[in-house]
């Protein structure tokens, strides 16, 4: 692929835009190695930080299920096919046009014409494959609804993140300036021409209700697809969809910390393991003012005492915590050492290993075994191949902070909101004024948390730091809501396992009741 020479500063091409052939990006963005080499050694946005956490996380519950981190390398699946879009939904006189790729499933297909159509919604994550309609983590609820119901099932990959693949993608050469033609609006004009191609192609009729499904930022297209087409769309589950566009996101944060609190099933918190961490990052914050301190954290956790000095190190070191801390990814299933929620609170407990602090640095030496400590990271580390920064800075912001006073249990005052939209300006000239302005945009074109329309279903995981954002109080009988207990981020759109959580096996029985009562009403509403 071309790389983006003219895009951005060197050390940010990196962060955000080229790829190391990591695991879970199996053709993404490749520059020049030159280029990303000589970004090694250059500050860790705690931005990147995040995204890089979230990754490693996602790789791990794909590769402790199937043996890879890689949905790709499977080979299940259908082969893609491909739609003609236009680049631009929004200006009639721009011609070009680009081939959008698609996945079908129609090994139960009835062909009535009352059989429902479920469309999976694609998004910012890796690039999707053949798995997205036979068995994965984006739409499985759909997926395994299939036979019972005689659907036709799609799936739709968004626009840029297909763009591993240059000939599926809507522009020749990725810059800044053509970065304007990716948002959410531009999506889900992407989804109204697949709609309109689909009923020619497979000549269904009006009475083939379709219903779309997505988890996280897709979810959040599902859902706004129906708001947005009621026309088109009959119903939408639109799982952990944090459709409330914020600035400063202090609620994700918070929400982890109470994640660690939750002990019934099967998460395995305890408040007392929650003060543990909130303690010992509270510590840690103390001891980085002494000689002594800074000695004591050199001899526990690595690199010199010097270095627990300068307070870039101090913010990535502790900032966005010392060690991996799922929530939004938490597995109860996982074997690995310090994996999930009651593994690492076992840690966090045992009051044989010393205080608060000296329990951090075992849990970073247990976690060791599968993931590099996020203090020891370098940008090559964290070369991501997507675009989600970009659209955060013209979108949905969701920066999610650490301040001081806040509920985070991470050591508080480093991952700031200055500090964390500064790449917003840094490599697209976009102020935080006008972040501000975009979020405050999205909220109102959308509706935020307090959408009007009808036959939406907003389920939310208990554990999951997203559902600070999403609908978690009905805005009306139409649009009703479910928060699983215990559930991580869409847990539920999983492929079913014996092992699954009870209150993740209800909800999908849930979801399945409310989506058949959708299918059995008109959902008539206004556009909003």
């Amino acid at each position: 692929m071309v790389p983006w020479p003219q895009l951005l500063p060197c050390a940010t091409v990196s962060v955000l835009y080229c790829s190391a052939n990591m695991p879970g990006f199996a053709t993404s963005f490749t520059v020049a190695v030159a280029l990303c080499a000589q970004t090694a050694a250059a500050a860790v946005h705690p931005f990147s930080v995040q995204q890089y956490e979230k990754k490693v996380q996602r790789e791990m519950w794909w590769s402790d299920r199937f043996g890879t981190s890689d949905s790709a390398t499977l080979g299940i699946g259908p082969m893609p096919r491909y739609i003609t879009q236009f680049q631009d939904h929004f200006d009639g006189s721009n011609t070009n046009t680009w081939k959008q790729a698609y996945y079908v499933n129609d090994t139960y297909y009835s062909k009535s014409p009352d059989a429902p159509i479920f469309i999976c919604v694609g998004g910012e994550g890796p690039p999707l494959d053949g798995s997205v309609v036979v068995s994965s983590p984006h739409c499985n609820n759909a997926v395994e609804w299939l036979k019972e119901t005689g659907a036709l099932m799609f799936a739709l990959e968004h626009r840029f993140y297909g763009c591993h693949n240059l000939s599926a993608c809507p522009v020749s050469t990725p810059t800044n300036a053509n970065l304007r033609f990716l948002s959410s609006r531009q999506a889900l004009g992407d989804l109204a021409e697949f709609h309109a191609q689909m009923v020619t192609a497979y000549g269904l009729k009006p009475t083939n209700k379709w219903v779309s499904f997505g988890g996280s930022y897709p979810g959040m297209l599902a859902g706004w697809f129906r708001l947005k087409f009621p026309n088109l769309i009959h119903a939408s589950v639109a799982s952990s969809a944090p459709v409330r566009a914020q600035l400063n996101m202090v609620g994700y944060n918070d929400v982890t910390a109470e994640a660690y609190a939750v002990a019934d099933n099967g998460v395995g918190g305890s408040p007392a393991c929650k003060a543990a961490i909130a303690d010992g990052h509270a510590q840690i914050g103390t001891m980085f003012k002494t000689d002594a301190g800074r000695q004591t954290l050199a001899t526990l956790f690595g690199h010199t005492a010097d270095w627990y000095a300068n307070t870039d190190n101090q913010g990535q070191f502790a900032g966005n915590g010392v060690a991996q801390f799922p929530a939004q990814s938490n597995d109860p299933t996982c074997t690995r050492a310090g994996c999930n929620i009651q593994k690492i609170c076992e840690v966090m407990t045992n009051t044989s290993l010393g205080d608060n602090v000296h329990r951090l640095a075992q849990l970073v030496k247990v976690q060791r075994i599968w993931t590099k400590p996020k203090h020891e990271l370098t940008n090559d580390d964290i070369a991501i191949g997507d675009y989600w920064g970009y659209q955060t800075c013209t979108e949905f912001a969701f920066y999610q902070t650490c301040d001081v006073g806040s509920q985070c249990f991470y050591t508080q005052g480093y991952v700031t909101l200055a500090s964390m939209d500064s790449f917003c300006e840094t490599q697209f000239k976009i102020t935080q004024d006008t972040i501000s302005r975009n979020v405050d945009y999205t909220n109102q074109y959308y509706g935020g948390d307090q959408p009007a329309g009808s036959c939406v279903l907003y389920p939310n995981g208990e554990v999951d730091p997203w559902h600070a954002n999403s609908v978690l109080k009905s805005p009306s009988a139409g649009i009703p809501v479910l928060m699983v207990p215990g559930a991580s981020h869409h847990a539920w759109t999983h492929p079913s396992s014996p092992s699954d959580q009870a209150s993740v096996v209800q909800a999908r029985q849930t979801i399945r009741s409310y989506v058949r009562q959708f299918l059995n009403q008109s959902c008539e509403q206004p556009t909003i």
